[in-house]
């Protein structure tokens, strides 16, 4: 039995990544679609406790393309010290013109093509491990 769990674990956590990957991605897809981008400045850093850690997000002040001054939590995860680095500086901001408050930094992560895709990658790369047990077994 405890060899059938070395195929089916790999197989579900990767298809379950590939899933979650692409879901991801196509959110971000959406998002960039309607997205506004402005200059904003980053006034400081939340920090946000779970279980075990901790996650930094950027406070942003920026002006939405109607004129409306918002600061807000910003979406994209980022380190303490690349926050500590960014405080007082202008950034590249993308806000969905529904839902200001829920703006990102305009980075990689903050257009959330590159974590999806990594996720994705990931899910295939444990799918293909699965497979190759499988078939190492079944031959």
């Amino acid at each position: 039995m405890s060899s059938w769990l070395l195929i089916v674990v790999p197989l579900v956590l990767g298809s379950g990544a590939v899933v979650g990957g692409v879901h991801r991605f196509r959110a971000a897809r959406k998002f960039l679609a309607s997205a506004h981008r402005v200059p904003g400045l980053v006034v400081g850093s939340h920090r946000v406790w779970s279980i075990d850690t901790h996650e930094y997000f950027p406070v942003l002040r920026f002006r939405t393309l109607d004129g409306v001054d918002i600061e807000t939590v910003g979406k994209t995860p980022a380190g303490s010290y690349e926050l500590l680095r960014l405080k007082g500086r202008w950034v590249g901001v993308l806000y969905d013109p529904l839902r200001p408050r829920e703006a990102r930094m305009d980075t990689s992560s903050g257009r959330g093509l590159a974590g999806s895709l990594g996720l994705a990658a990931v899910g295939c790369l444990f799918t293909v491990i699965g497979l190759v047990i499988l078939y190492a077994r079944v031959t």
